[in-house]
């Protein structure tokens, strides 16, 4: 089955001097004053009156109608002037698509035809009809065109309440809109046709019976829940309005914007009671007729539609599907409809039902079977359920199922973060209330704004402690609502509660204001207003915390909420590329999605002393873009950050190390339950025997290097650090023997008084040490190698030793396999604590990149003093896509109190062109280090996180 979504412009056609939207997107302007065209005026007249408006055609001869016919392909070759009409080429159009599958086409043999033209059929001069054929070599039948013609034309004809009309030729098919003076679809065969008139109207009406089969039904098996009489689905719903809403008020024949927008079942698959049909009146005395659909349908004009085939689109969709289920399983037996619509007629002036039915509406249906079978009527009600019916209930003789508001024959599902809401269209009469502007659907076409119905569901939750009742409009029924809002008012309560401690008070963000109908909105903004609209589309929020759980208003403040709507919303709307608006008032923040990004202080009194509002608007906007790149440090949970947390510092005798949180742990592991680590380790080994008076050598020269300079840290102190850091010996990179090096070193290089001398601006430099070639490039201005500290240790951390004196072989005094030591990473992490303004990377991959993570941590993360990260690269995705994980995990895992607020800018940049050539200066300290590049390959692995 095929039921076609079909334009605005099909179903109300344009009124004067409007222009008409055809299926191609192109728009033409009618001529309705026909008298303008003087004697030609009666040769374009719709004998037919079906609707269709005259046009000209001058300068618009290639302008498609559809997206394969062209102006010139349907109107009359001797007329300026022709007749078309949308929904009839939108037929045309739709049928060329199901033949192109095949890689058949369709022609126009004739379309508009004047009266002067002689056409073939009066119908030619309506505009809304046209003799088609078979393109050449085509695989389809004459027959099997009429076929594809109805399943895909008798729905769009039905959406104008017009009926289908087909002349069926040997070689050839007119198709028509039947005009509002025809009564019910018409179905001829001419002379040299496969087929008769009364065959051809028997094989027709059993294509539009298929034409409402369902593509496919809901799977509905044998033990599937079932209901006894007087049982209901949703269970212990006992109104249908609890489950589906009440009616606006009821819709009747002389309210003819609404009873259009129901639709009458054309098929004979479903059997209709019609037990109105000998009345004297129907609708009302004076229309005095009642309609006779108990075989099948008058017409669908809307005079001669039949009241218990009326409903709404969402009740056809349900009962198309229900009537296939019972066809299946009960052979012979058919759905019967006691009642759809209902309206007042003779013997019930007021109609069958009490006042507020959603009979009145279209929205409710009493079934039953054909063959009567009250025992069936468990498994028909099961068939509702099972096709989604919004309430169902056994009312002992018959099923009693009802709809929810929709728009559209298929429900529009919209997703938010707790439910799943519906998008309907609101009544005629108060669809004013809910209209938009035509520029805010331009301006705004990139995000649906749909409508839903809160009847009886403003306490369902749309997101995390909030409901659609705190987002609605008070005064009004209907509303619209994105759930790209809803996300953002979910993360700034996940962000005002994540820190809270154990027992600490949930902190509740009430929306204020939420959706605000164009007409109540006039009541709080004026035009100028810059939140004047925003509300309208269901964008926009005004928020406040609750003024009982403001114990400390200067902290709980509207600048608080802009700050968190920012960082967490700002993100989320630029995920479908709007910009977010937020404006500061005195007890509350407005939030919208728009268009740009736009920022504005409505109450200057809400800022902090000596903040302008350009300063907040400045801050704003760079917090807006830290945001988008992740850049701001917001760790899941502070306590834990926090508590983890181990902040590199820069050198003074102030300096102590303190263990971090995680070696507490492990200490603690290692004393209460005997864990071992998984390196355990020893000092008592060969090797720290043999290297004892070697590690005394070394200490003695570097302390006599520190006894040359003014110590501004006690001496006992420093030595004694020292004598832990080179004088300790023992295996594993873990364990108390690694944990007191670690401490004796950190302590030792940051009091020693040897400096690293790249505090001034842009001059700091990293490079992975492996790669010898980066290192001229990385080391122009200044890099670890020049600082004097790396002087004074590195060559001891180098320093070999012969085991046995007699043979040549040597080995580290601080191997890795037998001796590790801290000293290395420890310079690497002070000396990016030292860096300050622009400091550059050199890399060639993300293996290089991770090798650098403890001093790229530092200064993105830590050093507040970085104004710019630079990483040059030779495999850029591949380093970029290094340290964006890495600063995820950052950002989701550091102590605010110990970092930035955000991230530092950073870059990854192709590697310069050319490598700088080494100087003498490099060679004299290439021995040195170039013992360093294995010893490096080990300990890298041990960086600080």
């Amino acid at each position: 089955m095929l039921l076609p979504k079909v334009w605005a412009a099909f179903v109300l056609l344009a009124t004067a001097h409007a222009a008409v939207e055809f299926p191609s997107g192109e728009t033409l302007e009618p001529i309705t004053d026909l008298s303008s065209l003087g004697a030609l005026a009666n040769q374009l007249q719709d004998p037919k009156n079906t609707g269709s408006q005259v046009y000209d055609s001058q300068g618009f001869e290639e302008t498609r109608l559809s997206l394969n016919f062209f102006v010139e392909d349907f109107k009359s070759p001797t007329s300026r002037y022709f007749r078309a009409h949308p929904a009839f080429m939108q037929c045309l159009q739709k049928t060329y698509n199901v033949l192109r599958r095949d890689d058949d086409t369709l022609e126009i043999a004739e379309g508009y035809r004047t009266a002067t033209d002689s056409p073939s059929d009066v119908y030619l001069q309506s505009g809304a009809a046209a003799v088609i054929i078979l393109g050449d070599d085509a695989t389809t039948t004459i027959q099997e065109l009429a076929a594809i013609v109805i399943e895909i034309c008798v729905p769009i004809f039905q959406e104008v309440q017009g009926d289908i009309g087909l002349v069926l030729h040997g070689d050839k098919l007119q198709v028509q809109l039947q005009g509002a003076d025809e009564t019910g679809p018409h179905f001829r065969a001419e002379s040299g046709a496969a087929m008769d008139t009364a065959t051809f109207e028997t094989w027709a009406w059993g294509q539009i019976d298929e034409t409402y089969e369902p593509i496919s039904i809901p799977e509905c098996p044998a033990d599937a829940e079932t209901l006894a009489s007087g049982e209901t689905y949703p269970a212990g719903v006992s109104a249908p309005e609890d489950a589906v809403g009440v009616i606006d008020y009821p819709v009747t024949r002389d309210k003819v914007e609404d009873f259009k927008r129901l639709v009458q079942y054309p098929a004979n698959n479903i059997v209709f009671e019609n037990e109105e049909r000998s009345g004297a009146w129907c609708g009302s005395a004076a229309r005095g007729r009642c309609v006779d659909c108990s075989t099948k349908i008058l017409g669908s004009t809307l005079d001669d539609r039949c009241a218990d085939r009326v409903m709404t689109k969402g009740m056809l969709f349900v009962l198309e599907k229900v009537q296939r289920m019972v066809q299946d399983e009960f052979a012979g037996v058919k759905l019967k409809v006691l009642e759809a619509w209902d309206e007042p007629h003779e013997g019930a002036t007021s109609g069958d039902h009490t006042a507020g039915s959603l009979h009145y509406e279209g929205r409710a249906a009493t079934l039953t079977l054909s063959d009567g079978d009250a025992s069936k009527l468990p498994r028909l009600a099961a068939f509702c359920i099972c096709v989604e019916a919004g309430f169902v209930e056994h009312k002992g003789d018959h099923i009693f199922i009802a709809e929810r508001k929709q728009e559209g024959f298929s429900p529009t599902f919209i997703d938010f973060p707790e439910a799943t809401l519906i998008e309907v269209t609101p009544p005629a009469e108060l669809e004013g209330n809910y209209t938009l502007e035509p520029e805010q659907y331009s301006n705004n076409d990139t995000m649906p704004m749909p409508l839903f119905d809160s009847d009886h569901r403003e306490h369902v939750e749309v997101g995390g402690n909030v409901t659609i009742g705190d987002f609605k409009d008070p005064a009004a029924r209907y509303f619209r609502l994105s759930p790209e809002l809803v996300e953002c008012y979910e993360a700034l309560e996940l962000r005002e509660n994540k820190w809270n401690k154990l027992g600490e008070m949930h902190r509740h963000i009430a929306v204020l204001e939420g959706y605000l109908t164009p007409e109540n909105q006039d009541d709080y903004f004026n035009m100028s207003d810059p939140r004047y609209d925003r509300h309208t589309l269901g964008w926009a929020m005004r928020v406040g915390y609750y003024g009982d759980q403001v114990d400390d208003p200067e902290k709980f403040s509207p600048v608080r909420l802009a700050r968190f709507a920012v960082i967490k919303c700002g993100p989320l709307f630029s995920g479908v590329k709007k910009g977010i608006g937020v404006g500061l008032y005195k007890n509350s923040t407005f939030v919208d999605i728009r268009e740009d990004a736009e920022f504005w202080v409505a109450e200057p009194d809400v800022l902090p002393v000596n903040v302008t509002a350009r300063d907040w608007e400045d801050e704003m906007a760079m917090l807006l873009e830290y945001a988008i790149e992740g850049r701001i440090i917001e760790p899941d949970s502070l306590e834990r950050a926090c508590l983890f947390s181990d902040p590199p510092a820069r050198q003074s005798a102030e300096f102590q190390h303190k263990h971090s949180e995680a070696v507490k742990r492990r200490r603690r592991r290692r004393q209460t339950e005997g864990a071992e680590d998984e390196c355990i380790p020893r000092s008592d080994t060969e090797f720290c025997n043999e290297t004892t008076p070697h590690r005394e050598t070394e200490i003695a020269h570097i302390w006599g290097e520190v006894k040359r300079k003014h110590l501004f840290r006690p001496e006992a102190d420093v030595k004694a650090a020292l004598d832990g850091c080179f004088g300790a010996c023992g295996t594993c990179l873990e364990g108390p023997i690694w944990e007191e090096k670690t401490e004796q070193c950190n302590n030792f290089l940051h009091w020693v008084n040897f400096q690293f001398l790249n505090e001034e601006p842009d001059v700091t430099n990293f490079w992975a040490r492996d790669n010898q070639d980066l290192k001229p490039q990385a080391c122009r201005d200044h890099c670890i190698v020049k600082a004097p500290l790396f002087s004074l240790v590195a060559p001891s951390i180098e320093e070999l030793y012969r085991p046995d004196p007699t043979k040549s072989v040597k080995e580290q005094i601080y191997s890795m396999a037998n001796n590790p030591s801290p000293v290395m990473e420890i310079l690497h992490i002070i000396y990016a604590a030292h860096a300050s303004g622009r400091v550059e990377f050199y890399v060639e991959d993300a293996a290089e990149m991770q090798s650098l993570r403890a001093p790229l941590k530092v200064v993105l993360v830590f050093n507040k003093n970085i104004t710019e990260v630079i990483i040059n690269a030779e495999d850029v995705e591949a380093v970029e896509g290094v340290v964006q994980n890495l600063v995820f995990e950052w950002t989701k895992a550091s102590c605010p109190d110990d970092t930035r607020d955000y991230i530092t800018p950073f870059s990854v940049v192709e590697m310069p062109a050319g490598i700088s050539k080494r100087s003498p200066e490099f060679e004299i300290r290439e021995q040195l280090l170039e013992r360093h590049r294995n010893w490096e390959q080990d300990w890298i692995g041990s960086s600080f996180g």
